[in-house]
């Protein structure tokens, strides 16, 4: 594993750089300005500023931010989530200062110009339409805005049709500026670069000068959340004239600070992986070929969480596909592992993530979510660590808690 350099700048933000030796640099900037945090009323209000950062600045055209990195060969891009509005970089390592320029340039000094507030708005409306259109998205969308009703997390991230026509230039530059601010803020580097000048190179562009004398906000929350239990439960089916029929059901899981995060993680991972020998693939695919995609999907947000199991299949053969899911659970929830079978499904969870690990676009993107998340970056063996820590009765307990028909939601499209 590669070491981490751990700093904080001048402004106050955390800057993060890993030393790798490869001709491509890479960084991210990660901040919560995610869904979780737009103000009522305007849902969808993150998602629509990060395509807005690419409109224009006060010096450059979005011609010119596209043809920016492009031209050299690299790549400029960005993402939101529930929780973080992400910018990041993919360049050769001698164009990692203009990456790093380029993304100050749009954090700072984006001008969002209602001509093309109007325009982009009709983008994202079309993008809500075209999403309507794959029920395997929507049908995640539509579980967790009724699970996590009354919370800031149910919001889809495209927002509202209705929310996005009030949304003006005004209100982008005044969520901009309230929440890019140094403590909701991470820097992360991955690069053929030493920590010295990488450090020198996030000061000049992101130090105390560049936040013209702003140097505090929200900070991340750091404690421990109990496990939020569903405002209310359902078992719903929604006929949508689709080919197959989907089913989702799950329920509210842990949190990032909650101890039985990692056991969860692996149960999931047991139960319905990318791996085809996941035992839900292996049982509805493979032995019974009742579907052709089950996927087990466990999401924890910074207080909360959400665990669920997939699958599309016809309409003829849902009943058996739930059967079939429910007794795969229950295996779980009433009988202990043995040693030996956690001992593999932990090799495999460990292998899984030294691959992915080994993506340094993955790495520099993980660094930063990591900084938000525990003001600190979790190391690739810390995490190996937790994972081996995991017991027969954690497995068991987190199984019983999250999986317990009291607490479980469906939602069915047919």
């Amino acid at each position: 594993m590669r070491p981490v350099y751990l700093t904080t700048l001048s402004s106050g933000m955390k800057c993060a750089v890993s030393t790798i030796s490869s001709p491509v640099s890479y960084c991210a900037l990660s901040t919560l300005a995610g869904t979780r945090f737009e103000p009522d009323g305007y849902a969808g209000l993150a998602h629509f500023c990060e395509h807005m950062l690419f409109k224009g600045t006060v010096k450059r055209r979005s011609y010119h931010i596209n043809n920016r990195l492009e031209r050299l060969g690299g790549e400029i891009n960005a993402f939101t989530t529930k929780e973080e509005l992400v910018l990041h970089a993919t360049v050769l390592h001698e164009d990692l200062g203009k990456a790093l320029e380029l993304m100050s340039d749009l954090i700072f000094h984006s001008v969002f110009p209602q001509s093309e507030v109007v325009k982009e708005r009709e983008v994202i409306l079309d993008e809500i339409r075209s999403y309507k259109d794959s029920p395997i998205d929507l049908i995640y969308d539509r579980f967790e805005e009724r699970l996590f009703s009354g919370t800031p997390v149910a919001t889809s991230i495209l927002g509202v049709p209705e929310e996005l026509r009030k949304i003006t230039s005004l209100q982008m530059k005044q969520y901009i500026s309230e929440r890019f601010v140094p403590d909701n803020m991470a820097l992360s580097i991955v690069g053929n670069i030493s920590p010295k000048r990488a450090v020198k190179l996030a000061e000049k562009y992101y130090g105390k000068n560049s936040f013209s004398g702003i140097t505090s906000g929200s900070k991340p929350l750091t404690k421990e959340y109990p496990l939020v239990q569903p405002v209310c439960r359902f078992d719903e089916t929604e006929k949508r004239g689709t080919y197959q029929t989907h089913c989702l059901t799950g329920s509210t899981a842990y949190g990032l600070h909650d101890k039985n995060r990692v056991p969860l993680v692996l149960l999931m991972n047991i139960i319905g992986g990318p791996a085809s020998n996941a035992r839900l693939n292996m049982i509805l695919r493979e032995k019974y070929g009742l579907v052709y995609t089950v996927e087990a999907s466990y999401y924890p947000y910074i207080d909360m969480g959400f665990a669920g199991i997939y699958f599309g299949t016809d309409g003829p053969n849902l009943l058996r596909c739930r059967e079939l899911t429910d007794k795969v659970i229950k295996e779980y929830a009433t009988t202990t592992m043995t040693t030996l079978q956690l001992d593999r499904a932990k090799k495999q969870l460990i292998g899984q993530m030294s691959v992915t690990e080994d993506n340094h676009e993955v790495q520099c993107l993980s660094m930063g979510k990591s900084i938000l998340s525990f003001g600190k970056v979790i190391s690739h063996r810390e995490m190996l660590t937790m994972i081996a820590e995991v017991t027969p009765m954690q497995i068991l307990h987190v199984a019983n808690e999250i999986w317990d028909h009291s607490r479980r939601c469906t939602l069915i499209y047919s």
